[in-house]
């Protein structure tokens, strides 16, 4: 009876383009990368014509996933929808974000053939604090884009990490090193595996999912988020 809303900022819309309640602007917000990219993280590299500079990002940290698709830049309006994406349990942001992704990656990821999604895990203690769990609600609303199938509960915590907060970038590999693990109920026959979280800032915490997945047999480990940092 009433007009859709933008699901951000309520102005009224005409009509749901690709299916996502997003306004022109809000949607401005989840424009790809701006900036030469790492193939693996990411991350800016030097945008030098006619070659593909290395990433040291990479190489320095030893970065165990194979590649990433990012929705955009972490800051400005991105930046914001992310954070409030954080506490939103009614799970309509990542529902569009999952939807976003698969129109600007869709066909990128279904080129690696993947099998499974797996979102980052969270914290139990964290889980009852915030009640939403972004990661979660993001790997869900992809599967059903892709036509995948979600195990949730595939990776879980070996123990508590410390807080990442102020931790040199080596600093933030060491402490999640061995934090995570494939729970014992699974046997992975070299799966194609899509690592989904919402932020990808020094990639240490999807570096350790994807060593925990590939140490349990997983053939190939793909992270999906949806903002990145550009520093690194």
């Amino acid at each position: 009876m009433f007009p859709p809303g933008c699901i951000v900022c309520g102005v009224e819309l005409e009509e749901l383009l690709d299916g996502v309640a997003l306004c022109g602007k809000c949607r401005s917000a989840s424009a790809r990368l701006a900036w030469a990219t790492c193939a693996r993280c990411a991350a800016r590299v030097p945008e030098i014509p006619g070659s593909t500079p290395d990433c040291k990002h990479c190489r320095d940290h030893k970065i165990q996933f194979d590649q990433t698709f990012a929705l955009g830049a972490y800051d400005g309006l991105l930046r914001d929808l992310v954070l409030e994406m954080k506490g939103d349990v009614s799970n309509r942001l990542a529902n569009a974000f999952g939807k976003l992704i698969s129109l600007h990656w869709g066909r990128a990821i279904r080129a690696i053939k993947p099998d499974v999604v797996v979102p980052i895990p969270m914290h139990a203690w964290r889980r009852l604090s915030r009640r939403a769990n972004p990661a979660a609600a993001l790997a869900a609303s992809l599967g059903r884009q892709l036509g995948l199938g979600v195990e949730a509960d595939l990776l879980q915590w070996r123990r508590d990490a410390s807080a990442q907060v102020g931790l040199s970038q080596r600093g933030r590999f060491r402490n999640m090193r061995g934090v995570m693990q494939v729970r014992c109920s699974y046997e992975l026959d070299a799966p194609r595996v899509i690592v989904v979280d919402d932020i990808l800032t020094t990639g240490a915490t999807c570096s350790e999912a994807a060593r925990a997945l590939k140490r349990a047999g997983a053939a190939q480990v793909t992270v999906v988020v949806v903002g990145r940092t550009s520093g690194i």
